[in-house]
């Protein structure tokens, strides 16, 4: 057995660890942006494309696939690797949502998520259709997809720096940005599916659609109404040992799993799973202990993601990606503005910085695109529009909504 294969392996993986915390830490440190944005850098910089390139290795920094191990024709170590982060990430993002907050504020919320949901979906996929229909449905679909997610990461410490956050709007936004998440996964199982069957079969959309609810509707009762049963008898006998917080995590990877057999993406049961344990007297040991797992393979997931972009081959679909771009943001504005004003009873100002502050993109949105490359549903070409949709929305955010966070003469934000 040729052992220098794993080293490789070993080699790869800890080269982009170390870029991707460089990367993050330089764009936190000095950029002042999103450790995200610089994550993604770091991959793009030593990818097979660019750096990873030069050493003409097919194992280190490359895609390698192993053949013929555990009865399978080829795996990709890395590609499994980039999984399990998502997993984890999407379920310590489960277990930090504000259940309380999201409860009380549910309905103007879910109703600017939706409106969020619904416009940019469709401008991206009918811009995708016209502008690339060598791309077929499953590649619309993707590409409308990656533009319904929203990172409120941004907006929030904009929101937090100005002390805005307990606004009303500063309340929607953060509940919104909450269920868009959760659209937007369930999203990414109807399009996988569309991926594998071919076709885009209403019943079984709509069939995804239901599970994916019932099971976000019941995993959050449990957690809320059962919470106390939670906490002693699942998680209580582990609690002396310490390990209390390890065995939450490991039955988020059980839900994970138990999701796609009833056909949903395993990152819908694990934002699940974290949304069941957020509503338990044990979240912040949960977070205290999982954080740290989720801070070291987070990072790699975007790294790796990063590597997949072909920077060269963007010239090709520069005009999509300007009219996509377009999209996302229009798209994000008009569609939280619109409810924001109907449903969240705001004034014009209010609703402007509710729908400014939907634009940027950020994970979710690129767990969506990663999964389309992934599953062979987008091209490199795709991939590559749809992080730098991601990277710009973030940049501009700042810009564009501080102009209306700033108060004019004695004229203040709470009463909206």
């Amino acid at each position: 057995m040729d052992f220098e294969i794993y080293y490789k392996f070993l080699l790869t993986l800890a080269i982009i660890l170390l870029a991707a915390r460089v990367g993050g830490e330089m764009a936190q440190r000095y950029l002042k942006q999103p450790p995200v944005l610089g994550e993604l850098a770091a991959g793009m910089i030593i990818s097979p494309f660019a750096l990873g390139g030069l050493l003409h290795d097919p194992i280190v920094l490359n895609f390698a696939v192993i053949q013929g191990a555990f009865g399978l024709d080829s795996f990709s170590p890395l590609e499994i690797i980039s999984q399990i982060a998502i997993v984890v990430l999407l379920f310590v993002a489960g277990v930090e949502t504000d259940i309380k907050s999201f409860t009380r504020n549910i309905l103007p919320g879910s109703a600017v998520a939706f409106g969020g949901v619904i416009f940019p979906f469709v401008l991206g996929f009918l811009a995708t259709m016209l502008l690339g229909n060598q791309y077929g449905l499953a590649g619309w679909l993707f590409m409308g997809a990656t533009l319904t997610a929203t990172s409120v990461g941004v907006t929030v410490r904009l929101f937090l720096d100005m002390g805005r956050l307990q606004t009303k709007p500063g309340t929607i936004i953060v509940v919104a940005a909450v269920v868009d998440d959760i659209i937007s996964i369930v999203v990414l199982s109807m399009v996988v599916s569309v991926a594998q069957t071919g076709s885009l079969g209403l019943p079984n959309a709509a069939k995804i659609l239901v599970t994916s609810f019932a099971a976000w509707f019941v995993l959050l009762m449990i957690g809320m109404r059962g919470n106390r049963f939670i906490s002693r008898y699942l998680l209580g006998p582990f609690r002396r040992s310490g390990t209390m917080p390890v065995v939450a995590l490991l039955l988020g990877f059980l839900i994970a799993y138990l999701a796609t057999r009833v056909n949903l993406h395993p990152v819908v049961g694990a934002y699940l799973a974290g949304l069941m344990f957020a509503a338990t007297a044990d979240r912040e040991e949960i977070l205290q202990m999982t954080r740290p797992i989720m801070l070291f393979l987070g990072p790699f997931f975007f790294a790796y993601l990063g590597m997949q972009v072909q920077v060269s081959s963007l010239w090709g679909a520069l005009a999509l990606g300007l009219t996509l771009l377009v999209a996302a943001i229009v798209g994000k504005m008009v569609g939280c503005y619109i409810p924001a004003r109907l449903v969240g009873k705001l004034r014009n100002r209010g609703g402007m910085i509710v729908g400014v502050g939907m634009v940027p993109r950020g994970e979710v949105g690129l767990i969506v695109a990663g999964a389309g490359l992934l599953a062979g549903a987008i091209s490199r070409e795709l991939f590559g529009v749809a992080v730098a949709i991601s990277i710009i929305t973030t940049l501009i955010t700042p810009t564009m909504l501080r102009p209306f966070l700033v108060k004019r003469s004695t004229r203040s934000l709470l009463p909206e």
